[in-house]
């Protein structure tokens, strides 16, 4: 049975007892039209619950990104075959691939690296980041060390 909204009307009486106004009949079809709506109202809430909560998890994993994104940091480490003391004359500078797992960034290169040697002695140089991509960045070492570790962080302000 499809449910049917209904006005439900009162029985009026005169003050002698006579009826001026029929009221709305009460019988099992009125009140299983009343359980009919019920159950409709209640099938729409829990419709629209269940999309609310999927939004939020949309929204939550949006987020989740987003945050991914926007700073990323990681652990890397260059070693120099060639270092100091090796006798050997460096061709070009040796440099380390970073691989950014997870999220790729969606605005490179336009981000920023910051980098920050751990164990410098005095023989690093420079770390130079270059050849930024979505999904990793190059760095390269300009001194004479034999390995250095060092900390990266991607800051991303514009995702």
């Amino acid at each position: 049975m499809a449910y049917e909204r209904r006005t439900w009307q009162d029985q009026i009486k005169d003050s002698s007892g006579n009826i001026i106004q029929q009221g709305t009949p009460f019988s099992a079809g009125q009140m299983n039209n009343i359980y009919d709506g019920l159950d409709i109202s209640h099938l729409d809430i829990g419709s629209l619950a269940l999309l609310a909560m999927q939004f939020a998890a949309l929204s939550n994993k949006e987020l989740e990104k987003i945050k991914h994104q926007r700073i990323i940091q990681g652990q890397a480490t260059i070693s120099n075959p060639y270092g100091a003391g090796s006798g050997y004359f460096r061709a070009s500078d040796p440099f380390v691939t970073v691989s950014i797992g997870g999220y790729p960034q969606i605005n490179a290169p336009n981000y920023d690296v910051l980098v920050s040697a751990q164990n410098d002695d005095g023989s690093v140089g420079q770390l130079v980041v270059y050849d930024k991509t979505q999904n990793g960045f190059k760095v390269k070492m300009t001194g004479s060390s034999q390995s250095v570790n060092f900390l990266w962080t991607i800051l991303n302000p514009n995702v």
